[in-house]
């Protein structure tokens, strides 16, 4: 049955991916496949209990007789009287009866069980990643840098390979970094240390001083705001979406906020403006609103870090120029980290931290990278062959 579900799951939800490729019978196929093992289980299971029906009524009818007989011998000597053996003969019914009830059940007791042992699994993982008992309080007085790197390397859970080697880095209040890289050489990986979604292998990752791993969870990520690679909207409104991140929030606040997002037009041209409805995963919207109002979302909530990954990548060049604008105007007292993969983006940003080979190889400007470091020189070159803007 769990794997039925879960190919029931994956056909839904990549819909788009299987009518794309053109692999519709394939995953009739794969449904046929888990459909015929469940129908064959299930067959199994059905037999077994019609099996288990007569033979019980068989077990019942025999010991009924035996009863009988020798009750009726009992009877017939003086030992007993008629009456005590139909009260043997009904609780022998009765309880063989309940048992027969009990082979109808035996199906449900045995998803039950196993559906009991799985749950209990879950129930018994205790996360790899703990709090410590630092609340959020700390302020950062502006000598010492609001994010420290410091020889942090980092492997994933059963990985071979590193995917971050010997990061030092500093990040001082109301900058802003951009992080630049060829895919895979570890940009998100990088900012997911921050929040502490993984921890390091090697090294620290401080937040004013203090590493990350003495903060208390809750006070650590109410620190930051992330908008992430995939956003991630809830099937209600709009106006509910951007103030997830601080419920509180009044109507004046979040329209700011959504203003400097660059999703104020946008939603105002909807029917209901912020009150409409988002539908299940935001589809109802395109990549860019959804984008915009996932940026909304952690400008409302004012964070001292944000971390933008690769999150206007669905803007185009003037829309994207107007939001750092506004970054800049309304947001200048934040440190933001920004995961770019357009120069034109990385531009914008206080200082740029080139990534390559797991390892941070160079870190200013963009005029300075572009006269020094070979490597983002060829980033640049080849979005300008590409037609990007750089």
């Amino acid at each position: 049955m769990d794997r039925l579900n879960t190919v029931i799951q994956e056909t839904i939800g990549g819909a788009r991916v299987v009518k794309a490729f053109v692999q519709e019978k394939r995953e009739k196929d794969r449904f046929g496949e888990a459909n015929e093992d469940l129908a064959e289980t299930g067959l199994k299971m059905m037999l077994l209990i019609s099996y288990l029906r007569p033979a019980m009524n068989i077990i019942l009818n025999l010991a009924i007789v035996a009863l009988i007989r020798v009750g009726a011998i009992q009877v017939e000597s003086g030992g007993m009287m008629p009456g005590e053996v139909m009260a043997a003969v009904t609780y022998i019914t009765q309880i063989l009866g309940g048992m027969m009830m009990l082979a109808m059940i035996f199906q449900m007791i045995t998803v039950g069980m196993a559906s009991a042992r799985r749950i209990k699994e879950v129930i018994n993982t205790s996360p790899s990643i703990q709090g410590g008992n630092l609340g959020s309080d700390r302020v950062n007085t502006g000598s010492t840098p609001v994010i420290s790197f410091r020889n942090v390397s980092f492997t994933y859970p059963e990985g071979q390979e590193e995917v971050l080697k010997d990061i030092n880095l500093d990040i001082n209040r109301g900058e802003t970094l951009a992080i630049v890289g060829s895919t895979g050489v570890g940009k998100t990986t990088l900012v997911n240390l921050i929040d502490r979604f993984y921890d390091p292998t090697e090294g620290q990752v401080l937040i004013n001083g203090i590493d990350v791993k003495e903060y208390d969870l809750t006070a650590l990520r109410d620190k930051i705001s992330f908008v992430t690679q995939k956003n991630e909207l809830f099937s209600t409104t709009i106006k509910e979406n951007i103030a997830i991140g601080k419920p509180n929030a009044s109507d004046e606040e979040i329209e700011c906020a959504a203003k400097a997002a660059q999703a104020h037009d946008f939603i105002m041209a909807q029917e209901n403006g912020y009150d409409t409805p988002v539908a299940e995963k935001g589809q109802s919207l395109s990549g860019g609103q959804r984008q915009r109002i996932a940026i909304a979302r952690a400008l409302l909530k004012h964070s001292e870090i944000m971390i933008f990954d690769d999150s206007s990548s669905a803007l185009d060049l003037k829309t994207e120029s107007n939001l750092y604008k506004a970054l800049d105007e309304g947001y200048s007292d934040i440190t933001k980290i920004v995961i770019a993969q357009r120069i034109a983006t990385a531009k914008y940003a206080d200082r740029i931290a080139v990534i390559d080979d797991s390892s941070i190889v160079a870190c200013g400007t963009h005029d300075e990278l572009y006269a020094t470091s070979a490597v983002y020189k060829d980033i640049c070159d080849s979005q300008m062959k590409l037609g990007g803007a750089a």
